[in-house]
């Protein structure tokens, strides 16, 4: 067994906006083979979402949101309701490499969500890849 790890930096900005980084982790599963690869967003308000890659159903998502978790009446104002977000959605996503190639459907891609209401924050996504051997 053999780990590899990358630090992916991304611009984003919110709230709940969806960024595609898709790419950078195809890219880092080439090297994996055989195994997983473990994708975490360093923070608490931002979250990993595996959706179609469809224009109508990330705008559907992104309003979705808006419903999911209210953000306004929680006792501690600010951004309660980023972290309620987050949590919900999760900030880790695991999924395996077969061959050098996610396994996920064709249409599909891995997305960050920015739940908070930054313009051109810097966030931190970590790519650790197992390789089974």
């Amino acid at each position: 067994m053999k780990i590899s790890t990358k630090i992916v930096k991304i611009k984003t900005h919110g709230p709940n906006k969806l960024f595609d980084i898709t790419d950078p982790l195809k890219s880092f599963s080439k090297n994996i083979g055989q195994g997983i690869v473990n994708i975490f967003s360093k923070g608490s308000t931002g979250a990993l979402v595996l959706l179609p890659r469809k224009k109508e159903i990330i705008e559907q998502f992104e309003e979705d949101l808006w419903d999911l978790v209210e953000i306004y009446g929680w006792r501690h104002p600010g951004n309660a309701y980023a972290h309620l977000r987050s949590t919900l959605i999760g900030t880790n996503l695991v999924l395996l490499v077969e061959e050098g190639e996610l396994l996920i459907p064709e249409d599909h891609s891995v997305f960050f969500v920015e739940n908070q209401p930054y313009i051109m924050r810097e966030r931190t996504i970590i790519f650790t890849g197992i390789l089974m051997s």
